[in-house]
């Protein structure tokens, strides 16, 4: 890449790689003009390509470390490209090791390349353990061609549970490794080096695991989340009223005011998008499987409550509980936890989401219109997964749309064979931090239908 008008697309082409939305029509103003200057420092530079690309806060982390690892002389360019090229052999390496090892009687088996990836991540003793279970069983007594199907299934549980076993961020990095390629290395290796940094930036609250959030950061979480709650506060509709801006002209008012000037348009009446509030409704998963993420949910009602006048919060375990009042603005977060743990019935009960929305569609059905946007919060582990589906799907009918913030990593999504179910009828996001919630709320809540 030789012009700026190269850096400047393969930077975006980057950013796009790293989740960064960013339009063609930006893309090209951002050429434009940039182009057209002729001196300016790296600074000028990185904060005009910023203020062009970056629509939201949570976006900076990853242009800050993208820019800091793409922009740099020919000699530190070099470094990283040879860098990259050892990581790469050593990545090839290891997955024909790995392909090598994974064999029944001299046949390779057919295992996903997610769980190759963790096998290339187990302890040497863990690796020795599942080759010499498969050379038992290649060599045992009356051992058939057959028997490869059992075996490849027994190393997918084995190897499905050590995934289960991985942190978020080990999981994330496993992403990374299977991210799509551009095709180009000079692009490749910032790719991989800015997601491998994890685009951590600002607040590193705001990229934490939140099962490992800590009772002293419970104040911090609330005011973040009070901070994203105020964008749900309002939306632009597609309905206008009168202002006296200077947007839109409303052509039939200006032409009624004008009569008395003969047609002559001297008074022009203008119009603005009108401010249009939606109806929330949260039902919030507290059920045994969810317990540890209790530190994020009850926060998020909380946040959530003390900002937003129109919203209505729920919990469920085994059925459905109401629990609005309890987050009322003023309300102490730590006296409604108590409350809420003395009070609550389904506070680390199983879990069974089609009674509660069973409940929420017969006992609260006024509250489900076309204005309403309603979120799930859970990790999607219920019982009757077919009857929960079918009744999302009635549900998703009446509101505006569904949202399910899933607290399970995606890596993690395959293992649960409901959520394939209930995704058909909602929109389903990752979202185990809040740098999750940051980017659906600023992805999603600002659509018009």
């Amino acid at each position: 890449m030789n012009s700026l008008a190269d850096n400047i697309v393969g930077f975006i082409q980057i950013l796009r790689q790293l989740g960064v939305r960013i339009s063609t029509a930006e893309t090209i103003d951002a050429v434009d003009s940039l182009t057209v200057i002729d001196n300016f420092d790296q600074a000028e530079f990185r904060a005009a390509l910023k203020s062009t690309l970056i629509k939201h806060a949570e976006d900076q982390a990853a242009f800050n470390q993208a820019f800091n690892l793409f922009f740099v002389p020919p000699e530190a360019k070099k470094e990283q490209q040879t860098a990259w090229d050892s990581k790469q052999q050593l990545d090839l390496e290891q997955t024909k090791q790995a392909e090598e090892e994974l064999v029944f009687q001299g046949r390779p088996l057919e295992i996903p390349e997610n769980l190759k990836d963790v096998y290339k991540r187990l302890p040497e003793q863990e690796k020795q353990r599942l080759q010499d279970f498969l050379e038992k069983t290649s060599t045992g007594n009356k051992v058939k061609e057959s028997f490869q199907p059992i075996v490849e299934n027994l190393l997918r549980s084995s190897l499905s549970f050590w995934q289960r076993q991985l942190s978020p961020e080990d999981l994330a990095q496993l992403a990374a490794a299977r991210r799509q390629l551009l095709g180009h290395d000079e692009l490749d290796h910032v790719v991989d080096s800015a997601a491998g940094l994890g685009g951590t930036g600002g607040n590193p609250l705001l990229y934490k695991n939140m099962q490992d959030i800590a009772e002293h950061e419970i104040p911090q979480v609330t005011a973040l989340i009070k901070r994203l709650a105020s964008r749900l506060t309002t939306r632009i509709s597609r309905r206008f009223r009168i202002t006296g801006r200077r947007k839109l002209i409303d052509i039939r008012k200006s032409i009624r005011r004008n009569m008395r000037y003969g047609g002559i348009m001297i008074s022009l009446k203008y119009k603005t998008k009108k401010i249009h509030k939606p109806n929330i409704i949260v039902v919030c998963d507290v059920s045994a499987s969810m317990t540890k993420y209790v530190r994020f949910t009850l926060p998020l009602l909380f946040g959530l409550s003390s900002v937003v006048k129109n919203i209505e919060s729920f919990i469920f375990a085994t059925d459905l509980e109401k629990v609005t009042d309890y987050f009322r603005r003023g309300a102490d977060f730590a006296q409604v936890t108590e409350k809420l743990a003395t009070n609550s019935s389904q506070m680390g009960q199983g879990t069974n989401l089609f009674i509660a929305l069973s409940s929420l569609e017969e006992d609260h059905k006024q509250l489900l219109t076309p204005s309403t946007l309603l979120f799930i919060i859970s990790d999607a582990n219920t019982l009757a997964p077919l009857e929960t589906a079918g009744q999302l799907s009635l549900i998703s009918k009446k509101v505006k749309r569904v949202l399910w913030l899933n607290t399970q990593p995606k890596e993690r999504w395959p293992q649960n064979s409901a959520i394939p179910l209930f995704a058909k009828f909602c929109a389903m996001f990752e979202c185990y931090s809040l740098a999750h919630l940051t980017k659906i709320l600023s992805l999603n809540l600002t659509r018009q239908s």
